[in-house]
């Protein structure tokens, strides 16, 4: 870091160096720390969700601007983005989806309810696999802002 820190020309950018450096040295120090506590898979599923529910603000930001521009092709694409993350949010869990059936609302736009048909991405025990079917409704209802009564996960 601090041979960084020296090749940089203008001393102002030296705290952003510092601040990404210390990121890079915290998370070379706790990988092995989270693989031994056997929780490495964790960190990056969160991660990997997190940037999921961005996309999805922005994509929900960019329908709203879009508002008089509603047509079909528009609301087709969105539905199209919105079952690609759904799929994403499922493989996030170790699963596969193998068939979603997603009933918007009368926008086009919302979510009403969500069917899906998933499997075991790989050999799991019926107990992981429902575990995981749970977990996955419950973030897909948090992500989406619809009721679990709503969601059906079928493994």
């Amino acid at each position: 870091m601090t041979i960084l820190i020296h090749l940089i020309p203008d001393s102002r950018f030296a705290k952003y160096v510092r601040f990404y450096a210390g990121l890079l040295i915290f998370f070379m120090i706790m990988m092995p720390i989270l693989e031994f506590l056997g929780t490495e898979g964790e960190l990056e599923r969160y991660l990997r969700l997190e940037f999921l529910k961005e996309d999805y603000y922005d994509l929900e930001t960019a329908a709203e601007g879009l508002a008089d521009l509603r047509n079909d092709q528009i609301m087709e694409a969105f539905q199209e983005e919105l079952t690609r993350q759904i799929s994403e949010v499922v493989e996030a869990y170790g699963l596969q989806m193998v068939s979603a059936e997603i009933v918007f609302g009368e926008d086009g736009y919302s979510i009403e309810a969500v069917s899906l048909d998933v499997e075991a991405a790989d050999e799991e025990s019926e107990e992981k696999i429902a575990d995981a079917a749970v977990r996955a409704e419950n973030e897909i209802a948090g992500l989406y802002l619809i009721s679990t009564v709503n969601i059906h996960v079928i493994d």
